[in-house]
């Protein structure tokens, strides 16, 4: 009997050492922390797995019972998604990745991949609960299950730096307004504000482990103490993500605490990125704010990792942009067809061809920040700049010629000649290449980066914004527009600040396309026939038709007319037909429309608000 008292006193104690921190070092609080959640979503799955087997025909009581446990399995995520967002991104989209099937684009071959993770079984337990997906309910949820061990496994074992940790919980911060309290990674569930809570929290509580990092740091962490609570104290008061001030919340908490975690990493001597690296990666983390024009690296995308930003490349560009020796009948230039007075875009309802009486196949986008994308063409067909404007150079429709001739008409160009021995010395024989040309070219395209409309120096608190026109009612106008945009009118969930395209946050590393049902025309009840992604060999799946990449809306009222084929040509009615539901509000009949197709009832000051921010969202026509 003596015996089994000291087992069981021994069993005891090496119980609790094992769920007692060992260190007061932050990096190994926090994979503590990270062991403990797992444990408690593990135990909350093997509830899940076991009341998804325990009948094969559903029940009220068993549906109810399975939601409770997601929802509690969604909320302890909240402590430990910041983190893996961050060290395994991949693992992370098999975790909360969207609910829809997709293609694996790293073979040969149209291999669909049938959705799984948190939001997948969401899905199924809310609206789709039959006898004959229990058994998936089951299988998902194990796989759910072997997802967070194994990433937990990884987090227990990889190198992770303490800067790795302050630049994962600034991504947090991003995540929080730009996805969290949004309807993006949850289909039904309304804990939306609960949610942001724990995430809000968890941030702030690894943040002060970082402080006493610094000398004299008082006042540092009364700061954010202070902004952390009131931050906590706002997401509590708010009832619904409908009703939510998300202008509020992003200008008086998340850009401030964002701003301070900045300070407390350049105080605490812990190096930044670039300081580490000389890779390119799309966000700055030396910027104070995701709102500025350095607050994203227009080189993260380009063909070369590695590359420099250079302005006498980018002045070699310009030239060449507007140089109509690139087009075979000396007619057209890249501004033809994007031309800066109006964004970079033409005016047109689908861009003139060079030959007479042809157009493009679809609507020309603006080029300002197209830097900040994954994917080119409403299409998505290509993944570097430099290879989109090889697309042009190429297409019978647009320059149609070629290389070779325009590398002899640019050689007889004195000008061009020398700046182009200067610029790329190494070049062999000084020949004017195409992958000199597309070089420049895409240096200036990629100069074309502006954060700088009203909509961003209100937000950064700017004191030229506040003594602006924008002040009073016009300026309420626009929150109250920028709060219909992120919540009742979902805007926000596919077009994310700040570029407020389909570039995906908190890292910024893919884009999203939708399927929405555009009409063929205005006032048309049938679907537009263009198939876009699905028209594309590497995509040619009945999942992508009628696919098209999610454009940038920022000077939006510039850009008209609207969507890939130019069908609306006012804002108007471009929100009248989100209001409606897309496609399938309309009438056309689509298996596959993503945008969902309830209304939103949108009433008519909803709708002139939303479009007095998106008019907000212009940035002067000096900056290029």
């Amino acid at each position: 009997m003596k015996f089994y008292i000291i087992l069981a006193l021994l069993l005891s104690y090496i119980l609790c050492t094992s769920f007692t921190p060992k260190s007061t070092n932050p990096l190994d609080m926090i994979r503590f922390d990270v062991k403990q959640q797992t444990y408690h979503i593990v135990s909350l799955l093997d509830e899940m797995i076991e009341i998804a087997g325990s009948s094969n025909k559903t029940s009220k009581h068993q549906q109810t019972k399975l939601i409770q446990l997601l929802k509690k399995v969604r909320i302890h995520y909240k402590t430990i998604e910041w983190l893996i967002s961050y060290i395994d991104n991949e693992s992370e989209k098999l975790i909360i990745g969207p609910p829809l099937s997709k293609l694996d684009e790293h073979i040969p071959s149209t291999i669909i991949l049938d959705p799984e993770g948190i939001q997948a079984i969401e899905e199924i337990i809310c609206n789709d609960f039959r006898n004959e997906n229990i058994t998936t309910v089951k299988a998902l949820t194990n796989q759910l299950k072997q997802h967070i061990l194994d990433i937990n496994g990884n987090i227990q074992s990889v190198l992770i730096t303490d800067r790795e940790i302050l630049e994962a919980l600034r991504n947090n911060i991003i995540r929080i307004y730009t996805i969290g309290l949004t309807s993006s990674d949850s289909p039904c569930f309304d804990q939306q504000l609960q949610e942001a809570v724990q995430s809000w929290n968890i941030t702030g509580k690894y943040i002060l482990l970082y402080i006493p990092m610094i000398q004299n740091n008082h006042d540092l962490q009364n700061k954010i103490t202070k902004i952390i609570g009131k931050g906590e104290a706002f997401l509590h008061r708010s009832r619904t993500i409908e009703d939510f001030d998300y202008w509020s919340f992003i200008s008086q908490y998340a850009i401030p605490l964002y701003e301070q975690i900045l300070y407390l990493h350049q105080q605490s001597g812990i190096e930044l990125d670039h300081e580490v690296s000389r890779r390119n990666r799309i966000i700055n983390y030396a910027a104070k704010t995701i709102f500025h024009s350095n607050a994203m690296n227009p080189m993260a995308y380009s063909r070369n990792q590695y590359e420099v930003f250079s302005d006498e490349k980018k002045e070699l560009g310009k030239i060449l942009f507007y140089d109509v020796a690139l087009s075979k009948n000396y007619k057209m230039s890249c501004a033809t067809c994007h031309n800066p007075s109006i964004a970079f875009t033409d005016g047109e309802i689908k861009s003139k061809g060079s030959l007479p009486g042809t157009h493009t196949q679809r609507n020309s986008p603006t080029l300002i920040n197209s830097a900040l994308s994954t994917k080119y063409f409403y299409d998505m067909s290509t993944s570097y700049l430099e290879e989109q404007i090889e697309h042009v150079v190429n297409n019978t429709i647009e320059f149609n010629t070629d290389y070779m001739e325009i590398s002899s008409r640019l050689s007889q160009n004195q000008n061009i000649n020398e700046l182009m021995k200067k610029i790329y010395p190494k070049s062999s024989n000084h020949t004017i290449s195409s992958g000199l040309i597309s070089s420049a070219l895409a240096m200036y395209i990629r100069s074309l980066i502006s954060f700088e409309s009203p909509v961003d120096s209100l937000l950064r608190g700017d004191s030229i914004a506040k003594n602006s026109i924008y002040h009073g009612k016009h300026l309420k106008k626009v929150k109250d527009g920028f709060n219909v945009f992120m919540g009742k009118a979902q805007c926000g969930t596919c077009h994310f600040p700040p570029t407020f395209s389909g570039l995906v946050p908190p890292l910024y590393n893919d884009n999203d396309s939708e399927i929405i049902g555009v009409p063929s025309h205005s006032t048309s009840k049938r679907l537009d026939p263009d198939i876009g992604r699905a028209g594309v060999y590497k995509y040619s799946s009945t999942i992508h038709n009628h696919a098209f990449k999610t454009p940038g809306i920022r000077n939006i009222a510039k850009t008209s007319p609207y969507m890939h084929n130019g069908v609306y040509t006012s804002l108007q009615q471009v929100v009248d037909f989100y209001n409606n539901g897309g496609g399938i509000g309309l009438g056309i009949k689509l298996s596959n429309q993503t945008l969902p197709a309830n209304a939103l009832n949108l009433n008519k000051k909803e709708k002139e608000n939303l479009i007095h921010f998106m008019n907000a969202l212009n940035s002067p026509v000096s900056d290029y």
